[in-house]
């Protein structure tokens, strides 16, 4: 149970003492507002990101564009007269259907970029399999050689090398 106790509060004071040069503590001293931490994007294998990234243009236009909408609501919202807010409500609705468009026409040219990626996938896969016991067979060679191979089926690229060592000697 001692043990049991102490590792919460040893757990409780690291992740207090991690955290303790973001947060202030209710200290009195006003200080500058610190800028937020980046967190570093994390690429899947091929350098890819998971979602395409949006210039500082299109950021742009969809602030614009939504900052438009809401104007419109709160008009609409705030009209006594009908036809007025008809008009309004018109507006509106051309506004959310370019929105729409624009969405499913990027979606589209993702869908796209998906289906070759897929494509090249497959003729991967049916390359490995083809190649499988040549590969397997090189693969094995080299291990037995000592040479350390370029890449282990299996195993994720990003890693570290298993080999530390020298590769064995060979017998002369």
């Amino acid at each position: 149970m001692k043990k049991w106790i102490m590792s919460i509060v040893v757990g409780v004071l690291m992740a207090s003492s991690a955290s303790a040069a973001w947060w202030s503590f209710g200290s009195d001293q006003k200080t500058e507002e610190q800028p937020a931490v980046e967190r570093p994007q994390r690429n899947r294998q091929g350098g890819q990101q998971r979602r395409p990234q949006m210039s500082e243009e299109q950021r742009e236009k969809m602030k614009e564009h939504r900052e438009t909408i809401q104007k419109l609501v709160e008009a609409a919202r705030s009209e006594v007269d009908e036809v007025k807010k008809s008009e309004l409500v018109e507006q509106l609705r051309t506004k959310l259907t370019e929105g729409a468009e624009r969405m499913q026409m990027e979606f589209r040219k993702r869908l796209e970029q998906a289906e070759k990626k897929m494509e090249q996938m497959k003729e991967r896969l049916a390359d490995a399999e083809k190649n499988k016991e040549q590969k397997i067979e090189e693969h094995l060679q080299k291990l037995l050689s000592g040479e350390v191979p370029d890449e282990i089926p299996g195993r994720p690229r990003n890693r570290k090398r298993l080999w530390k060592k020298d590769p064995p000697p060979t017998a002369e």
